[in-house]
């Protein structure tokens, strides 16, 4: 039996341009270093916030930070994962050798050495819907939809059940190699944490989603479908794009925790990871910073008046291009408004994922809008950015919310839209007023 190599490399690849080597030494850690082909190209940008275009390796946390977060949150989850994809551990290195094929944003990791070829030709396996109500229906003991012995490796963040699928015109397919994926599918969550039903996750997200956008957000598109008895929620991937030329190319993005070179552990403010003043600090290196820091602000006030309680640090990204960065759609918007009308949850135990106000509150039904003003205030942002925050939601009035519930999917329940409705109605009164007197 031969001995192991002491180290280890992984090329990673963006739409098929080499970038640079991802390496693990005998110790298990692990450094990145810029291809010199990357930094001799005209257009070259750094991958990550993280990692500026410098020659030579880098390694330490923040590094491995920026890796870590291209894969699902959970430890267990994880283990699960590299048992089915036959990876040697749980490590983000070992995982992402074996699934790195797709990952959220644009980069994909291959064997060193590896000739991706034509790195935007379709290799891909058409889905029937039985086929796909499979994949889901084991997505439990199967996460992401990655079975022992197949060729399908995906890698994406997050805690939910979801797999992901290439369309191509009508059809589904399942890809393989190198060809990226278009759209993620989710299941319904069921019971969380076996008190919080859930079971109505699909609808109440994209309702939310739909709220979002008639209240001035950018999120990303969605809708549900049926296959056989699985019910899923399909969201266009918006790091996919398809050019004028017919290719389907990656567009390269991250997490706020990676742009920050924090573990995903860090995603939740009150458990030890940023808040909204070091989020704005980036912002404020956006090429559309203004822009941006009334988007991110808006967010916030329109979780607050949703009831949105799942707002952490992986659930905002951005978009990293030659010119700069800025902040991609909105995603993973969830209610909790539901659970309180059942009793599942009370009220004063809502909290969002980020605390506004001087004294850094947490909790929904302690807040009002004055708190998202004083954090922004704190973060130096401008009078007349800070009003239109509010002044933006309120001039859209309670005809968004009208909008966000006109034909709705046949089946949708009714109780779910009455349930966010109810509660954005009214917080939205205290936004109006809120408004109205910034603005005499």
């Amino acid at each position: 039996m031969g001995r192991r190599p002491l180290r280890r490399a992984l090329d990673v690849l963006l739409n098929g341009r080499r970038v640079g080597l991802y390496r693990m030494a005998a110790d298990g850690g692990t450094s990145f270093e810029y291809a010199q082909e990357w930094l001799d190209w005209e257009h070259a940008f750094p991958i990550s916030r993280q990692l500026p275009l410098l020659r030579g390796s880098r390694s330490g946390e923040a590094i491995s930070a920026v890796f870590e977060n291209l894969l699902p949150d959970s430890a267990t989850l994880r283990s699960t994962i590299a048992e089915k994809a036959g990876a040697r551990s749980a490590r983000p290195f070992d995982l992402l050798a074996a699934i790195g094929h797709d990952c959220v944003g644009a980069l994909q990791f291959v064997p060193e050495g590896l000739d991706p070829q034509a790195p935007f030709s379709i290799d891909a396996e058409v889905q029937s819907d039985a086929e796909i109500a499979d994949t889901l229906r084991r997505l439990d003991s199967e996460p992401l939809g990655i079975a022992p012995g197949q060729p399908f490796r995906i890698s994406l963040a997050g805690a939910q059940e979801k797999t992901a699928y290439l369309k191509q015109g009508a059809h589904w397919y399942r890809p393989r190699g190198l060809t990226p994926t278009t759209h993620i599918f989710k299941r319904p969550m069921g019971l969380l944490a076996g008190q919080i039903d859930l079971t109505d996750s699909v609808e109440n997200e994209f309702f939310c989603l739909r709220l979002a956008r008639e209240r001035g957000l950018p999120v990303n598109q969605a809708e549900i479908a049926r296959f056989e008895d699985e019910k899923a929620l399909i969201l266009t991937r918006f790091d996919r794009r398809e050019t004028a030329d017919g290719r389907l190319i990656r567009l390269p993005q991250e997490d706020f925790l990676q742009a920050m070179g924090l573990f995903s552990a860090a995603k939740y403010q009150s458990e030890g990871g940023p808040g909204i003043l070091s989020y704005l600090e980036l912002l404020s290196g956006s090429k559309n910073r203004f822009g941006d820091i009334k988007t991110f602000l808006k967010a916030q006030v329109i979780f607050w008046m949703i009831g949105a309680t799942d707002g952490h640090a992986k659930n905002f990204s951005i978009f990293l291009e030659p010119d700069g960065f800025r902040l991609t759609p909105h995603y993973d918007i969830l209610s909790a408004a539901p659970a309180i009308r059942r009793d599942h949850l009370r009220n004063r135990e809502l909290q969002l994922a980020m605390s506004v106000g001087d004294r850094n509150h947490y909790r929904i039904d302690q807040l009002m809008p004055k708190h998202f003003d004083q954090t922004a205030i704190r973060a130096k942002v401008p009078e007349e950015v800070r009003r239109a925050v509010f002044t933006e939601i309120a001039e859209l009035g309670q005809g968004a919310l009208s909008r966000a519930s006109a034909d709705l999917p046949e089946d949708f329940p009714e109780r779910i839209v009455e349930d966010i409705i109810g509660f954005a109605t009214h917080k939205l009164k205290h936004i109006e007023d809120y408004a109205a007197a910034s603005q005499s």
